[in-house]
């Protein structure tokens, strides 16, 4: 006879098996953490991780999943608000975004010190393309409703759903490397502006607005990821 499977009992284990997972590839890197690290913070055997995943490999695919799904919801409903236009639903996801990112701003700088070494160059690649995956259908459907109102001058709207989240992505790596720049002195502050301005531009050259039209990131709450390393350099 076939064994009952428990789906909430099973889902809750599958969860702390990825928030251990998880935690030992921001605090350690993907390379440098073992299946055998996981075992020894879980108290598990083998055998029964291999139930839920059945690779190191299997593992980081289900990080990125999870981190892809929360990402996707947090942005589905902002795209699916009815009388918003496109420009109006294109802000409201950067700043979807931009709130995310603020509710794990201590697991992202975390992630941040480890994310650029070279044993974390597949999670960089995974996680990357993994959420690119999931989001640029969400940016395609808002340019595409542009485009039909004629507030973007695209000819089409296939396929720069992804070339927006590649542009955003592109951001948001710079914008980390800069975060540590300044940090350590090597770069002054005002070039995150100028950074952010730069690619705000290409942004709106992109979709055909005004400038001015587009706000990737409030000014506000960008600074609030710069200024600490700042002040704490400072005191």
């Amino acid at each position: 006879m076939a064994r009952t499977v428990d789906q909430a009992a099973h889902a809750t284990r599958r969860r702390q098996i990825l928030d251990v997972a998880q935690r030992l590839v921001e605090t350690r890197g993907y390379e440098q953490m073992s299946v055998q690290d996981v075992l020894d913070e879980l108290g598990m055997s083998k055998g029964a991780l291999y139930h839920y995943f059945g690779s190191k490999q299997a593992l980081l695919a289900g990080i990125v999943d999870r981190t892809a799904d929360q990402i996707e919801e947090h942005l589905a409903e902002v795209v699916e608000t009815p009388g918003s236009d496109a420009l109006g639903k294109l802000n409201q996801i950067f700043q979807a975004l931009a709130g995310w990112k603020a509710g794990h701003r201590d697991r992202l700088v975390a992630l941040l010190r480890v994310w650029n070494s070279d044993g974390n160059a597949l999670t960089r690649h995974r996680t990357r393309a993994g959420i690119a995956e999931r989001l640029a259908p969400l940016f395609e459907r808002v340019v595409e409703q542009g485009v039909r109102d004629g507030v973007f001058t695209l000819p089409t709207a296939v396929g720069f759903g992804q070339v927006l989240v590649s542009l955003v992505q592109d951001l948001n790596e710079r914008l980390g490397d800069l975060f540590f720049a300044c940090e350590e002195g090597r770069a002054d502050p005002s070039a995150v502006d100028r950074t952010v301005a730069a690619y705000t531009a290409a942004l709106e050259r992109i979709l055909g607005v005004a400038p001015g039209a587009v706000h990737i990131v409030d000014p506000s709450a960008l600074h609030a990821w710069f200024d600490p390393p700042r002040q704490e350099r400072e005191g």
